[in-house]
């Protein structure tokens, strides 16, 4: 009992057609549609945490050369293989 006081409950407002859908793929999981609301749930929020640190890796400039300095030193390593 002292579990759930911890906890908050949310209502959701659902087309019965999609209540049915995640009831019946929670009882293919043997799982119930909280066990399977709650993992879906987190794995959203996972995929969205991934994204955010991708982009922001993205900004991340340290130790990146600019594409003119790094096609120029493609030329200079090109022409030097020609010699």
């Amino acid at each position: 009992m002292v579990e759930s006081a911890n906890r908050t409950r949310y209502f959701l407002d659902l087309e019965p057609s999609l209540r049915n859908r995640m009831k019946a793929y929670a009882a293919l999981q043997g799982k119930s549609m909280r066990e399977w609301l709650t993992e879906a749930i987190i794995s959203k929020m996972e995929d969205e945490i991934d994204v955010a640190e991708g982009l922001n890796a993205l900004t991340d400039i340290e130790g990146t050369q600019s594409l003119e300095s790094y096609l120029e030193t493609r030329k200079a390593v090109n022409s030097g293989n020609r010699s």
